[in-house]
């Protein structure tokens, strides 16, 4: 009986404190992320941001960018702002992503990141392949239209740094 009771202490002492260090933790991000958005809503109220986009990923990066260049003043919240993001997914950008890319002045974000030229797909099922190739006689395409594969985090960091070039941003 002492040992079960024993077991019950260790095992109720081993759940308070990670029970408390996770309301801590959890707490401590809670109080971080309203500081930033509070600075954030400052900006605004001073007029120092016109526009509070959160996310630095591909879509907040190139709006920041988009923002900026036609002269809004733009304030990007994202948690994490390493140099270059850590993580192993890759992309696929088909032709019209990369089409308006270019509509948006960022297509040079593609070059030097090793991404990899795709004209098409091919799917194989029960031994039979079904191809169908990008088009190629479209005419609203500056660039023959075909696809780009790439890592995420190189691509995310040129998109950064292409939006923090301007001053509004």
């Amino acid at each position: 009986m002492d040992m079960a009771f024993t077991h019950v202490c260790l095992w109720t002492l081993l759940a308070f404190v990670l029970t408390w260090t996770a309301f801590h933790v959890s707490n401590r991000r809670t109080k971080t992320s309203t500081k930033m958005a509070d600075a954030a809503a400052e900006e605004i109220r001073e007029g120092d941001a016109d526009v509070i986009i959160v996310g630095a990923g591909v879509g907040g990066s190139a709006f920041a960018y988009a923002l900026a260049k036609d002269g809004r003043r733009v304030h990007v919240i994202e948690r994490d702002m390493r140099e270059e993001p850590v993580r192993t997914v890759g992309e696929c950008m088909q032709p019209g992503g990369r089409l308006l890319l270019s509509k948006l002045g960022l297509q040079d974000c593609l070059e030097g990141i090793d991404a990899q030229r795709v004209t098409g797909l091919a799917v194989y099922k029960d031994g039979k392949e079904a191809v169908a190739p990008f088009p190629v006689e479209d005419h609203n395409f500056p660039y023959e239209p075909s696809a780009r594969t790439f890592h995420n985090g190189p691509f995310i960091k040129k998109l950064r740094q292409k939006a923090s070039s301007l001053p509004k941003l």
